[in-house]
C-alpha cells in the first residue's frame, strides 16, 4: 500500500507542475473599451496563449453584431484607456459583423511578454463605419489553480482513501 501512495503521490507532483506550462491571457471586447468609447452593440472575445517557452503566442478572436463590416484585427501594446501601435496583425479577417479570425501564432520577444503579463496589450477590432477601432478589450491573465493547492487537493484525496481502508 505505501509503495501505491508513493507512486500517486509523485506522479500528482509531477503533473501539477505541467498544470501551469503555458499562460493564457483572455479579452473582453465592447465598444465601451475603446479610447473615446462609443455605443456600438458589437461584442467579441479573443484568447492568447502563451507557450512554456515563452517565444510564441496562439491567439483566437471572434465577435459578433458590429455595426459595420470588419476591416482589420489586431493586438495593439497600450495600457487600458490608451491607444498604441499595432504589435501583431491578424490575416485572414472576415469582412463581416459576425465572425471570427483563423487561429494564429506569433513569434514574442521577452520585452513583448513583459507588456503582456504587465497588462499593456489590448486586442482591437476596427469595422468600416468606426475606423479607428469598433470593439476593444484589454488582455489579461486568466488564473490558473496553484500547483500547491493541486497537490494538497491530491494528497488529501489519498489521506482519506487510506485511512478508509
Amino acid at each position: 500500500m505505501k509503495k501505491l501512495v508513493i507512486t500517486l503521490t509523485f506522479a500528482l507532483a509531477i503533473s501539477t507542475g505541467m498544470v501551469s506550462a503555458q499562460s493564457t491571457f483572455q479579452a473582453i471586447l465592447s465598444g465601451l473599451n475603446e479610447v473615446g468609447p462609443n455605443a456600438s452593440p458589437g461584442t467579441g472575445v479573443g484568447s492568447v496563449v502563451l507557450n512554456a517557452a515563452q517565444t510564441q503566442i496562439t491567439v483566437n478572436e471572434s465577435w459578433s453584431g458590429v455595426t459595420s463590416a470588419v476591416t482589420a484585427s489586431h493586438i495593439h501594446t497600450g495600457a487600458f484607456g490608451v491607444n498604441g501601435g499595432v504589435t501583431f496583425g491578424f490575416t485572414g479577417v472576415p469582412a463581416t459583423t459576425t465572425g471570427a479570425i483563423p487561429e494564429q501564432s506569433f513569434s514574442i520577444t521577452p520585452a513583448q511578454v513583459a507588456t503582456l503579463f504587465a497588462g499593456g496589450m489590448y486586442m482591437n477590432v476596427h469595422t468600416t463605419g468606426i475606423p479607428g477601432g469598433e470593439i476593444r478589450g484589454q488582455l489579461s491573465l486568466v488564473p490558473e489553480p496553484a500547483a500547491a493547492s493541486l497537490l494538497g487537493l491530491g494528497l488529501a484525496t489519498l489521506a482519506l482513501r487510506v485511512r478508509r481502508k
